[in-house]
């Protein structure tokens, strides 16, 4: 006799990833349950919100949620900014709130039911998926972890960050900023992206404290001044993906499984995808394909790239940096189509073209480009 569950799918979080997971397999016709730990999808919100619209397609087709285009952008490294045009790259700012909520509404549309305002506690009895939600303990054929940083199973690989929403007093930047700082910042940096007029995001690694001074240096280097009336502070996934977790009807999705790039922290568009994936898998009663669809033939080969070309940014200093960053500048070298979210597109891009790729060979060590040429084109 087959065993009875109260939810064929029950999936944790309702973020970008738990929605379109819940999404497909409730068009499938699994019932589906969404449990949401805040009051509110969408709130609170610690993203900064840009994405490449190449990458969003494949997330929603609704482009209501883009708030603005980003054409051009600065770099700023030991005390020179770096004017970057993005006019190729598709780059653009979302309303990351009205994103979940109308990810959750279709989830919902599909069949999927709700809980908001609940803490989700996972555990495996007797080889049955059992979810606690307000005390109650629900059983489920799949569960479909989508909680976010606090189901990040590895003990490494997050980073606290601060991000201010600031009132500027002498207008705006209208471009995306980004400021190295290796003393400050071993293993990140900080941004600023423009909100709304007067508005703007600017953020970084580490406590309130150490990114509001970092914040300041930014606005500082864009000739602007302001105050902050926002303060948001979350963990952000670096570590890399998590496979081992993944079984025949549990799978970690979204920043719960490390699907966030671990150069900038941002997991829309891969963990967007990587829920869908699992929803469909779902639907097909194949979740065990997960790691094989994702990682091996999916998006997810990009993000394990991404972990080894973040050890190689952590690995140079301010000066290489800069080097680098000279060398991409005088030959107007920038993001184009969905490089933005993929980022060993970009990496492989330059490393491609004989001229740039020695040109920044001169900028670091040969056996650093020599791994990071092993990477693509082994």
């Amino acid at each position: 006799m087959a065993p009875s569950y109260n939810y064929e799918v029950i999936v944790i979080g309702a973020g970008p990833a738990g929605s379109l997971a819940a999404a497909e397999a409730a068009r499938a016709g699994k019932s589906v349950l969404i449990v949401e730990k805040d009051t509110e999808v969408g709130i609170p919100e610690h993203c900064g919100g840009l994405v490449s619209t190449s990458g969003l397609k494949n997330l929603i087709d609704d482009y209501s949620v883009i708030k603005k285009k980003i054409d051009k952008g600065v770099l700023i490294v030991k005390g020179r900014s770096f004017d970057f045009s993005f006019k190729k790259s598709n780059l653009v700012e979302i309303d990351r709130q009205l994103l979940d909520k109308k990810l959750a509404s279709l989830a919902i549309k599909e069949g999927s039911d709700i809980v908001l305002g609940s803490y989700a506690f996972y555990k495996k009895e007797n080889n049955v998926n059992l979810v606690y939600v307000k005390g109650k303990k629900l059983s489920a054929k799949y569960v479909i972890n989508a909680g976010g940083n606090a189901h990040y199973p590895k003990k490494e690989g997050k980073i606290l960050a601060t991000q201010f929403l600031f009132a500027l007093k002498n207008g705006n930047y209208d471009g995306v900023a980004i400021y190295i700082n290796k003393e400050l910042m071993p293993q990140m940096f900080g941004w600023y992206i423009p909100y709304d007029e007067g508005l703007a995001k600017v953020g970084a690694p580490g406590s309130a404290d150490v990114a509001l001074l970092v914040a300041k240096k930014i606005l500082n280097n864009l000739n602007l001044n302001g105050e902050p009336i926002k303060i948001m502070s979350s963990y952000l996934i670096n570590g890399g993906p998590v496979f081992k977790n993944n079984t025949n009807d549990y799978a970690l999705i979204g920043d719960a499984g490390g699907q966030t790039k671990p150069t900038t922290g941002g997991g829309i568009i891969f963990g967007g995808i990587g829920g869908k994936i699992a929803g469909k898998l779902v639907a097909e009663d194949a979740l065990g394909k997960y790691n094989e669809e994702y990682y091996e033939r999916g998006p997810g080969k990009d993000l394990i790239n991404q972990v080894k070309i973040k050890d190689v940014y952590d690995a140079l200093n301010d000066s290489a940096i800069y080097k680098i960053v000279e060398v991409l500048h005088k030959n107007d070298v920038s993001f184009s189509g969905d490089e933005f979210d993929f980022h060993s597109k970009f990496i492989k891009k330059i490393l491609g073209d004989p001229l740039l790729a020695l040109k920044v060979a001169e900028a670091i060590p040969s056996v650093v480009l020599s791994y990071l040429k092993s990477l693509f084109f082994s």
